[in-house]
């Protein structure tokens, strides 16, 4: 049900899900005790399409009861 628990991260200041694979895809913020071994991933537009569109999927509606996430 990720697609309904914006906003994202620790902070909660990543708004969508898009704005969650954009940041993984740049390799993150640069942070200086970011671990070496993350870097950007190259995906295409299409590709980050798709990934949010398989994460929507996995949105269990009947698993939602209360208005406010919906």
């Amino acid at each position: 049900n990720v697609a309904l628990t914006a906003p994202y991260m620790h902070a909660g200041n990543l708004p969508t899900l898009g704005a969650v694979i954009e940041h993984y895809n740049r390799g993150g913020v640069g942070h200086p005790l970011q671990d070496e071994r993350i870097r950007p991933l190259g995906l295409t537009d299409a590709e980050k399409a798709d990934l949010i569109a398989f994460l929507e999927s996995l949105t269990d509606e009947a698993f939602v009861v209360d208005e406010r996430f919906r």
